[in-house]
Order: structure tokens, then C-alpha cells, then sequence
């Protein structure tokens, strides 16, 4: 490489042998062996060309050898072309994503937690037993009830019988009477004693009634007990447990539980995203939305403007714009960030 470096550079070489010098008043010209004259210009002007590309080749040459090369500007890389082109979007806005049905579940009744019948995950029907509290006394109220209905009842059969002695007794009376043998008291008493049995058999019925409803609110009381689901969905917390203390109010410090799980109806998933008031202009409803989630990255998903609630945060000067999903996707959670490009309309993709 050094000996071919060698050879270059000696055939770049300028001859340094002397010239005669021309003198300044004479003419740029070089005479032909024919006798014409041709001017010398041309062949000046050619040297110096061949001078800067010597010159040039020869910085090449030592920069290649080992010497240090110039700076050299590198040519402009293209730009990579993206793996999935954007939609064109109108506006770009952040958000979450938010249950509209959801919360955390509770007791009706104060008491201690017997059993918790889910774990955090499960799937629940609307009406499912999810936990009970410690029924105890509410069971002992329903059969207190329970046995005063059937004494009213049994109240009611006695003076029902009662009632049907009295009226025979009248019956007979009254035809003794016609034939006087019978005095107009009797009459009088056994007339007495009907109507007044007829009047307590009507209190003993109400009676009945009374201890029937009674029952009824025992069995109320006694199924608040046992905590149901409101709707369907999925348990995504569990609150209490096992042993703790519940009840609908909050009482006792921080030693009673007011929810036992928190339950989210994953049908009813939407983004609310907040958008700028200087842009909620030129959003309306129905116009269609492409989602993107930081933890789906590189999926895009159809979605609709569900509503815009009219109303602005004077804090951030933003509105909230609910967004609904067009194909629910299990993989989607609440609280998921997310971003919503709202597309123009009329926009195919």
C-alpha cells in the first residue's frame, strides 16, 4: 500500500527544472516548427488544472495512508417511512379510561363479616351473593315473627268458633222467643255476645295481618344480611375481610369497613378524555374516533364520541368528552391511559 502510495506521488510531481523567463513585454506566444504561432494561454490554463487535481489526489492519497482527512459533510439520510401511517385526525386529546356503572359494594345492616363468597377477578351476576354478614339476630327476629303470626292465627280460629257457637245460641233463642219461652233478656244477651264476638274476630284478623307483614320485614331484614351484586360485572377489589367489622355509615374510625369489594360493569368501559375549550368547537357527537393505549401499542381501535358534558374546568380550561367503543376488547381496563384522535368527517380510514 505505502509503495503504490510512493508511485503516485512521484508522478504528481511538478518538473522543477529551470524555465527561461519570458519577457514581460512579449506576446503570450509560441511559435510552430511550420512557422505559425500559436498562443500560449491555453497550455497556462491547463497547467494550473492539472496542479489542483494533483493536489487534491494528493491529499486523498495521505489521507488514506494514515494522515488525518478533512471533514467531510455527510449527505442527508431520508427519513424512515413509518411501520403504519396515522389517520389525519383533527385533534389529538389524552384520557382514561372510565366505568360509567361501577362501585364499591356495601352492607345494608352494621355486623360482623361471616363470609366473602368472591375474589378479586370473578365474574358476578346481578343479584349473586358476594358475602354475608353475621345474621344471628335477624334470624332470631324472623322466628319471633314467625311465632306471633301463628298465635294471631290461631286467635282468629278460636274466636271464629266462638263466633259460630254464639250465633247458634242466638238462632235458638230467637225461636224460643217467637214461642214464649224465653225471656227478652236472653234474647238481648245472646244478640250481645255475636256482635261482639264478630268484632273481635275482625281485631284478631287485623292481628293476623300485622304478624304476617311483621314476618315479611323479618325476612327483608334478614336477607340484607346476605350482600348481593347490584349488576353484572367483574370484581376488581375486595374491600373487607372475613371477621371485620361493616356498615352502611361510617362509624367506629378506621376499624369499620363501609364496602366489601368494589364491582365494574366492564360492558359500560368509555375513555373520557379532556379536550382544550378553544377546540371543543369542532367536536360533535357521533363524529368517529381512533384509540390508541399505551399498553396496546402499535393498535389502533374504532370508537364514537358518546357525549360532551356541558360543562368546563375553569382549572385546566378544558371540557370532558365521553367516548364509547365501537368493539369491546377484554384487553382494555379501567383507568388505562389512552389517546383519542377525533378524524374529520368524512374520513375513510
Amino acid at each position: 500500500m505505502t509503495a503504490t502510495v510512493a508511485d503516485r506521488l512521484r508522478e504528481l510531481r511538478l518538473d522543477r527544472e529551470p524555465t527561461r523567463a519570458i519577457p514581460r513585454a512579449a506576446p503570450a506566444v509560441r511559435t510552430d516548427r511550420d512557422g505559425g504561432r500559436r498562443s500560449l494561454l491555453p497550455l497556462l490554463l491547463t497547467g494550473m488544472a492539472s496542479l489542483a487535481v494533483g493536489s487534491v489526489a494528493t491529499a486523498s492519497l495521505l489521507g488514506s495512508a494514515g494522515g488525518k482527512p478533512e471533514p467531510v459533510a455527510a449527505a442527508p439520510v431520508p427519513p424512515a417511512s413509518p411501520i403504519a401511517e396515522a389517520p389525519a385526525a383533527s385533534l389529538v386529546a389524552a384520557g382514561f379510561v372510565v366505568p360509567q356503572r361501577g362501585g364499591t359494594v356495601g352492607s345494608q345492616v352494621t355486623g360482623q363479616l361471616r363470609q366473602v363468597l368472591v375474589a378479586e377477578g370473578d365474574h358476578v351476576q346481578a343479584g349473586q351473593i358476594i358475602a354475608r354478614v353475621d345474621d344471628s339476630d335477624a334470624r332470631a327476629a324472623l322466628d319471633r315473627a314467625i311465632a306471633a303470626q301463628a298465635e294471631a292465627r290461631e286467635t282468629v280460629a278460636a274466636l271464629r268458633h266462638q263466633h259460630r257457637q254464639a250465633v247458634a245460641t242466638l238462632a235458638r233463642r230467637q225461636a224460643l222467643s217467637q214461642r214464649g219461652f224465653t225471656t227478652m233478656a236472653a234474647l238481648e244477651e245472646s244478640q250481645a255476645e255475636s256482635g261482639m264476638l264478630g268484632a273481635r274476630i275482625a281485631a284478631a284478623e287485623a292481628a293476623s295481618s300485622g304478624a304476617t307483614a311483621a314476618v315479611r320485614a323479618a325476612h327483608v331484614m334478614l336477607d340484607r344480611y346476605a350482600i348481593r351484586a347490584p349488576f353484572a360485572g367483574v370484581v376488581i377489589e375486595k374491600n373487607a375481610e372475613v371477621g371485620e367489622l361493616v356498615s352502611p355509615i361510617s362509624a367506629g374510625g378506621g376499624f369499620t369497613r363501609t364496602g366489601v369489594v368494589t364491582l365494574v360493569d366492564m360492558a359500560s368501559l368509555q375513555v373520557e378524555a379532556d379536550v382544550n375549550e378553544a377546540y371543543i368547537s369542532g367536536i360533535r357527537s357521533g363524529q368517529r374516533v381512533a384509540l390508541t393505549f399505551d399498553a396496546l401499542p402499535g393498535e389502533r381501535f374504532e370508537a364514537a364520541v358518546a357525549a360532551i358534558v356541558p360543562s368546563a374546568d375553569r382549572n385546566r380550561a378544558t371540557v370532558r368528552v365521553n367516548i364509547a367503543f365501537v368493539r369491546r376488547d377484554p384487553r382494555i381496563l379501567p383507568q388505562m391511559a389512552a389517546k383519542a384522535a377525533f378524524l374529520p368527517k368524512g374520513d375513510p380510514s
